[in-house]
C-alpha cells in the first residue's frame, strides 16, 4: 500500500490533468488511508481544473486524520492565496486534535485577519477541537463571537464555552 501510495502522490504533482484526477478519486476510494496524501490534496483544492478540484476535495473528505507530521505543512497552507486551500487547512488541522496545538498561531490569525468567512468558521472549529485555551485564543474567539456572521458566532461562542 505504501508504494501505491506514494505513486499516487506523484501523479498528484503531475502536469497531467488526467493523472491528478485519476489519483484523487483513488484516493477518495482509499478513504483513511490515504492521510499520506493529505498536503498535496490540500493544494489541489485550488486547481485550476475545476474536476481536479472537485475531486481533490472528494478524497478530502475522507481522510479522517492526518499525519501528525503535516501539522506544519498545513498551518503554512493557511497563508495560500487560494480561500480552498486554507479552509482544508484548517479542516485538516482540527481533525489532528491537540496534537497540532503548536500550529494555533496560524488559526488564530485566520479567524482574525481571513476574508473568508467559511475559513475563519473553519479555524474556529480547529481551536476548539484542537483544545486551544490561550488568552490569544480567547482574544480571537471572543472577537469571532461578535461576528454579524450568525454561524461563526455560534462557533466562538460554542468554543469558548468550552475554556
Amino acid at each position: 500500500m505504501a508504494s501505491d501510495l506514494s505513486q499516487l502522490i506523484d501523479q498528484l504533482n503531475s502536469d497531467e490533468v488526467s493523472l491528478r484526477l485519476a489519483a484523487c478519486e483513488e484516493l477518495a476510494q482509499i478513504g483513511a488511508q490515504s492521510s499520506g496524501a493529505a498536503i498535496p490534496l490540500c493544494r489541489l483544492a485550488a486547481d485550476p481544473d475545476e474536476s481536479v478540484r472537485e475531486a481533490a476535495v472528494g478524497a478530502l473528505e475522507t481522510v479522517e486524520t492526518p499525519s501528525t507530521e503535516d501539522a506544519p505543512a498545513l498551518a503554512q497552507l493557511m497563508s495560500s492565496s487560494a480561500a480552498d486551500v486554507r479552509y482544508w487547512a484548517a479542516t485538516l488541522l482540527g481533525r489532528l486534535g491537540p496534537p497540532a496545538e503548536q500550529q494555533a498561531p496560524a488559526l488564530l490569525a485566520a479567524i482574525t485577519e481571513d476574508q473568508a468567512i467559511p475559513v475563519r468558521q473553519k479555524a474556529v472549529w480547529a481551536i476548539d477541537q484542537i483544545g486551544v485555551r490561550t488568552a490569544p485564543a480567547k482574544a480571537a474567539l471572543d472577537q469571532a463571537a461578535k461576528s454579524e456572521d450568525p454561524r461563526l458566532a455560534r462557533l466562538a461562542t460554542k468554543a469558548l464555552a468550552n475554556f
